[in-house]
């Protein structure tokens, strides 16, 4: 419910969506309820405190909104302000006919973007939850037309200084557009320690985009008919230890989210050492025993738990560990040569650091003031994810084999291009409208269907989005927050709406 998010940042297929209808941009404040929170939630915005988050909150909003602890609010918020940069106020746009919601258009100068934060009604003159997205440049300026792929890149390619510059954007990007290259970038450091800079085949962490090479995986062992979409987990795991999954869940749910599953971050796996989850079957007491949280099929809630099941199955079905499997059936045939799940406690040459500005368990103030005056605030990651990845997230990809991944992909090398349609169109009779078997997949109008998947956690951003009606491969990597998400969207932001 809106009243229970922290804040959302929307994608700019969302952008479209909000720009439909005809509408004026008031460059003052007008007396509108709520209008007195506008500019001390953009000032509490721009601090990243949490004091001042907590307080703005507690005064300007009511309802479930409050009740989300501070720390939260200020994570989340700080995520995004560490995308952004601070933020200016521009307008209030008014639509027609009226809508309810306050829509607050600022200008990002350190991105050179336009972004909005939209402001539900509550009572009182309060305010009951609050989103964010990009937004169109105010009315009273002069309207952009979309860019060509082309010029979308050579635009891109300047804004990636302006994002290193202010430090927003550490890592690589390459597009391509039927096969020719238009933009590949390098930018930050892959060690602040040791000033080692990032280069085109620094490998990155790909965070949850493993889930696709998982899929793909699974497909090819459907196609040589070891398993089967619909079988349950009991089929290839018998001795399974929690029984409704076991009977109850198929591959099909586990590949498209609708298992009822849950994740591994529990607090177990936060507190305790990364040392104990190596292989597959480390990760099991985590989440063996967790009751599925409704009945498989029947609603969709993300799941890493249920992407380890499913390299179990793998090893099962091919007799082999998950990690030959998909060395030999996915990133040999796709040329993938920089690829893999590395042990981190193993020295990989040509390896990124991530870093990060969030705290990931508790963290004491004196602590996070320390890294803010010594560091910038910024932590490195090893001692929060994985030691190895798997297969639902964690490895390793440079920006040019996530490029070789989607041609193998798209052009029949690692499964049959029927094959490809099942795992890249949204299964809504699973209940998951917008994802497939492993693959995301977002309508976005003109532009038409963008499949593939990206990658978060703290210090960790990687994206590949592949635009099948424009035959146009977006593959992005960061060691940093939040970089990823802002270097792929504002490419889509222009060949949307223009610069």
């Amino acid at each position: 419910m809106r009243t229970l998010v922290a804040l959302i940042v929307l994608s700019a297929s969302a952008l479209l969506a909000a720009a439909q209808g005809a509408y004026t941009d008031l460059r003052e404040i007008p007396d509108v309820p709520g209008a007195s929170g506008i500019m001390p939630v953009i000032e509490a915005f721009n601090s990243g405190e949490t004091d001042r988050i907590e307080a703005v909150i507690r005064e300007h909003f009511e309802g479930g909104f409050i009740d989300i602890p501070a720390e939260q609010h200020a994570r989340v918020w700080g995520g995004t302000l560490a995308e952004w940069g601070p933020v200016e106020f521009e307008a209030v746009r008014r639509y027609d006919p009226p809508r309810d919601n306050l829509v607050v258009i600022v200008r990002a100068p350190e991105i050179e973007a336009w972004r909005a934060f939209v402001l539900f009604p509550g009572e009182g003159g309060r305010f009951s939850g609050m989103t964010t997205a990009p937004a169109r440049a105010p009315s009273y300026l002069a309207p952009s037309e979309p860019l060509s792929a082309e010029d979308a890149a050579a635009e891109l390619d300047t804004l990636i200084d302006r994002f290193a510059e202010h430090d927003r954007f550490s890592g690589t990007v390459r597009i391509e557009r039927n096969g020719e290259v238009l933009l590949e970038r390098a930018v930050g450091l892959a060690s602040r320690r040791f000033d080692v800079p990032n280069t085109i085949d620094t490998k990155f962490n790909l965070g949850s985009m493993n889930k696709m090479f998982t899929a793909v995986a699974v497909a090819r062992l459907v196609e040589s008919g070891k398993l089967s979409f619909d079988d349950t987990v009991g089929a290839h795991l018998p001795d399974y230890p929690n029984a409704d999954v076991r009977d109850k869940v198929r591959i099909k749910h586990l590949l498209s989210h609708t298992s009822g599953m849950g994740s591994h971050f529990t607090q177990e796996f936060i507190e305790g050492s990364k040392l104990t989850y190596r292989e597959t079957a480390d990760y099991l007491p985590l989440f063996q025993d967790e009751p599925l949280a409704f009945e498989p099929g029947t609603d969709w809630q993300y799941s890493n738990a249920g992407f380890y099941l499913l390299g179990l199955i793998i090893e099962a079905a091919s007799g082999e560990s998950y990690f030959d499997y998909i060395r030999h059936a996915v990133y040999a045939p796709a040329s993938m040569t920089d690829t893999d799940s590395f042990d981190m406690d193993v020295p990989i040459k040509n390896l990124a650091i991530g870093y990060t500005r969030q705290t990931f368990g508790d963290v004491s103030s004196d602590d996070a003031n320390r890294w803010n005056d010594e560091t910038g605030g910024l932590r490195n990651n090893l001692f929060m994810h994985s030691i190895k990845g798997g297969p639902a997230g964690g490895g390793f990809s440079t920006a040019p084999d996530l490029a070789r991944f989607a041609h193998a992909l798209t052009e029949g090398r690692l499964v049959s291009a029927d094959m490809v349609r099942t795992l890249t169109t949204p299964k809504p009779d699973l209940s998951s409208p917008d994802y497939g078997f492993g693959f995301g997949i977002e309508d976005h109008g003109p532009l038409g269907t963008v499949y593939g998947h990206s990658g978060g956690f703290p210090g960790i951003n990687a994206m590949l989005d592949i635009y099948a009606d424009q035959n146009l491969v977006v593959a992005v990597m960061s060691n940093t927050d939040n970089g990823a998400q802002l270097v792929g969207g504002r490419f889509m932001e222009l060949l949307t709406v223009g610069k």
